[in-house]
């Protein structure tokens, strides 16, 4: 997908509006939002990159208002706990984790469709689902979280570095939808009062230091110049730091 975007090669990040259909291109694509929608690109001034930018998304999604009733909204999913948990960490939300019967699981996602798109809870939260045949290794990386109370929704904050979390609340899965936007709304109110916004270098540089590693599915590195192969770097070696990451 990234190769695709980036005419071959592979760099860390990709950027391109897509229509609902998740194929039909509506921008350019590059390395982020600036280099699709701002001519001058993202090195003139920031301001003035940042302005051009949203009034072309703006105009894009003019087209493409909302249509149909919100809970036909697909919830988001991950594809497994611990990667809802990294990226929740990593985006600084916090995680609405389902854990219940596979049976009831499309029930409690239909109740969760309209919570997730009401506007002010839109954007703040990250959602995971998981059966009773799912990783149960979940239990093992959360804390306060009592699996034995029956099928769950937990709103979950991650750690610092998305290895582990702490559940703030628990409720029983068949919970109705203005309790669950009730709690998640106060969970964030108090969330977003402590956490402190993450500075990049400064936490990689305590992530390297304290050891810290997340086993992806795809090579750490970059293929800038689109071989096929992740770009050897300077003294040896694939992209991926000597030791752990």
């Amino acid at each position: 997908m990234v190769r695709s975007l980036l005419n071959g090669r592979f760099e860390n990040t990709a950027f391109c509006l897509l229509a609902p259909d998740g194929k039909e291109r509506l921008s350019r694509s590059g390395r982020a939002p600036e280099h699709s929608f701002s001519r001058r690109g993202p090195r003139s001034n920031s301001a003035e990159a940042e302005g051009v930018t949203v009034a072309a998304m703006e105009k894009v999604a003019r087209k493409y208002e909302a249509r149909g009733d919100a809970s036909e909204t697909v919830v988001q999913d991950f594809h497994s706990f611990r990667q809802a948990l990294n990226v929740a960490s990593g985006d600084q939300r916090l995680l609405l984790f389902v854990a219940a019967p596979q049976k009831d699981l499309a029930s409690t996602a239909r109740t969760l469709a309209p919570v997730m798109v009401d506007p002010r809870i839109i954007g703040r939260f990250h959602v995971d689902l998981i059966g009773d045949k799912g990783d149960e290794k979940w239990m093992d990386m959360v804390s306060d979280a009592e699996p034995s109370f029956g099928p769950s929704i937990y709103i979950i904050q991650s750690d610092k570095f998305g290895q582990t979390g702490t559940a703030l609340k628990q409720l029983p899965a068949n919970t109705n939808g203005d309790q669950i936007k009730s709690a998640l709304l106060a969970a964030n109110k108090t969330f977003a009062s402590q956490e402190q916004r993450k500075v990049y270098s400064q936490h990689v540089s305590d992530g390297r230091r304290q050891g810290v590693y997340f086993e992806g599915g795809v090579e750490y590195g970059e293929d800038r110049d689109g071989d096929g192969k992740i770009d050897r770097r300077r003294g040896g070696g694939n992209g991926r730091r000597s030791g752990k990451r």
